[in-house]
C-alpha cells in the first residue's frame, strides 16, 4: 500500500531535498547569491523597529480608540507595518530613520543610489 502512493513521484527524501531550497523565496527569485544577506542585515533593525512600533499601537489601541473601531484601528497599523516591510526589503536597512531619510529625499528631488 505505502508502495502505491510513491508510484508516480519522487521519493519522500527527494521531495524534502526541493522543499528546503525553496524554503528562502525571493532571494532565489531575484537571482541573489546569498539568500540569507538580507536575513543577517536587516533582521535585528527589523525586530527593534517592530518591538518599538507595536507596543506602541497596542497602548493607544486600548487607551484611546473606541471598542468598535479597535479592529478596524490593529488592520490599518497592520497595513502600515505591511507597507513599511516592504520598503525595508526594497531600499531600507529595516530602520525607521531609512524611512524618513528617503522621503525626504523625494521631497529635495534628490534619488537614492539603486542597488
Amino acid at each position: 500500500m505505502e508502495e502505491s502512493i510513491y508510484l508516480g513521484s519522487p521519493p519522500p527524501r527527494a521531495r524534502a531535498g526541493r522543499r528546503a531550497r525553496r524554503a528562502p523565496g525571493m532571494s532565489i527569485l531575484h537571482g541573489k547569491d546569498d539568500i540569507f544577506l538580507d536575513l543577517k542585515q536587516k533582521f535585528w533593525n527589523t525586530y527593534k523597529s517592530g518591538l518599538m512600533y507595536w507596543p506602541f499601537v497596542q497602548l493607544t489601541n486600548f487607551s484611546l480608540v473606541p471598542v468598535h473601531w479597535r479592529t478596524a484601528y490593529t488592520g490599518l497599523c497592520g497595513f502600515l507595518w505591511a507597507t513599511f516591510l516592504c520598503f525595508s526589503q526594497q531600499s531600507g536597512d529595516g530602520t525607521v530613520k531609512s524611512m524618513f531619510i528617503f522621503f525626504l529625499r523625494k521631497e529635495a528631488g534628490d534619488r537614492p543610489p539603486e542597488k
